[in-house]
């Protein structure tokens, strides 16, 4: 029998709960009717510290690559090693095959190709057996995009596309890019809505595709819910010993940018000035790639309900894009989430970002952040210190970062646009 309220198939490869990107899809749905939706997404890319203490959304899990269909994957840790030992084998599997060449060349197909073929078959079951009328495809690096993009081959079902990220010229591994190539314009072709998370976007799309395809896309920004923020303290007074903080995973688009912050700070003796990073990648991974803890610089993992605290007691945000990256078109369209989080924090932002990127354009579009377009210590050694001495300016940019936020970021408005789409009411 049909389940009449489970009406919406969301496909995503990563879904919340998620210590980085996926949380503004929970973000976006919390407060949906849990009935109007279902999530077909991976076991294996919600890591055990995300399944511990991040939130679960109220709608149906069903994982196309784990027998289990329960959303209670807490349940199955605390009472089943075995799970989180597979799943730590799988996590440890993925390192290995991203980390050599060889192994991706040798895994990289077979792992992508399953994946997508997982989703197929387990996502027709689930359109048959739940009346699934709609199906949303999430950006990935294959499984989901190319699934949901074949399941609506296969059914006729309503389809849109919701893009965290750019597709085509995404750094994915192979064949993802491949497929990417061949089948983005066919995706955008069939599809009905395509979401994008900025006006950068959706600019780079009607450039690459024509005016044409504009009527298409629905900008909902990167939300959040302002409460947290609500409850914290609102005078903003930097204080001795001055501290910056960053919140988030680091990878290749923000690596290059923290490292000329550490460079920076290293070189500021007139102030005292940490940097603390809250990040759940591992430090091992951080200090391969240059990032380490020192006199100036601390480094600590913290559950998401803690971010908002911890935000709103830095003396600066900070909010990095790099140059010279392995992909400028990503780095030019990118909203980081954690952005969201920083507009309502009551905190001074520094922005360290390429001129070309969307995210310096918006800041001084809207004048919510110190803006450091170049690579160069002294103009970002200044920057810092104006923040931290100028508290006028630095207060006029806590204004203008919370009603940026109240005007684009505000889940509880964003979300009434994501039910509008899934009940086809826009």
């Amino acid at each position: 029998m049909h389940d009449e309220f489970n009406k919406t198939i969301l496909i995503s490869s990563y879904a919340p709960p998620a210590l980085g990107g996926p949380q503004n899809l929970y973000n976006l749905l919390r407060d949906t009717d849990p009935n109007s939706y279902c999530i077909l997404t991976s076991f294996y890319n919600i890591d055990n510290l995300s399944a511990r203490v991040g939130t679960w959304l109220k709608g149906e899990y069903i994982f196309y690559d784990s027998t289990s269909t329960t959303k209670n994957i807490t349940d199955i840790q605390d009472n089943a090693s075995s799970t989180i030992k597979k799943r730590d084998f799988v996590s440890k599997l993925k390192h290995f095959v991203k980390r050599f060449s060889f192994a991706r060349s040798i895994f990289g197909v077979a792992i992508i190709l399953s994946q997508i073929i997982a989703v197929i078959l387990k996502g027709k079951k689930v359109i048959k057996n739940k009346g699934i009328n709609s199906i949303i495809g999430f950006s990935d690096y294959g499984p989901a995009m190319v699934g949901s993009y074949i399941l609506h081959k296969i059914t006729k079902k309503r389809y849109l596309i919701f893009l965290f990220d750019i597709y085509k010229g995404n750094l994915f591994p192979f064949p993802g890019n491949l497929l990417a190539n061949i089948l983005e314009k066919h995706m955008f072709k069939s599809v009905d809505k395509i979401i994008v998370t900025n006006e950068g976007t959706r600019d780079f799309y009607i450039k690459r595709y024509g005016k044409d395809i504009s009527k298409k896309i629905i900008t909902i920004h990167n939300s959040t819910f302002p409460e947290p923020y609500l409850k914290t303290k609102e005078f903003f007074e930097a204080k001795p010993p001055y501290t910056i903080i960053f919140t988030g995973r680091i990878y290749w688009p923000q690596i290059r940018s923290i490292k000329n912050l550490m460079e920076a700070i290293s070189e500021i003796n007139d102030i005292e000035i940490k940097l603390k990073i809250y990040s759940p990648s591992p430090k091992d991974y951080l200090k391969k790639i240059g990032i380490f803890e020192s006199k100036n610089i601390e480094i600590n993992v913290t559950s998401p309900t803690e971010i908002p605290e911890i935000q709103s007691n830095a003396d600066i945000l900070f909010l990095p894009l790099s140059w010279h990256t392995q992909s400028q078109a990503i780095i030019d369209t990118a909203t980081p989430g954690k952005l969201t989080d920083y507009l309502m924090a009551g905190r001074p932002i520094l922005i360290h970002a390429p001129a070309s990127t969307f995210l310096a354009k918006y800041a001084k579009e809207n004048n919510f952040a110190e803006v450091v377009d170049e690579e160069n210590s002294d103009i970002l050694k200044k920057a810092i210190k104006k923040l931290i001495i100028d508290k006028e300016y630095s207060s006029n940019l806590i204004i203008n970062a919370r009603k940026t936020f109240y005007n684009n970021h505000d889940a509880s408005v964003n979300t009434k646009i994501i039910t509008k789409i899934i009940n086809n009411t826009l």
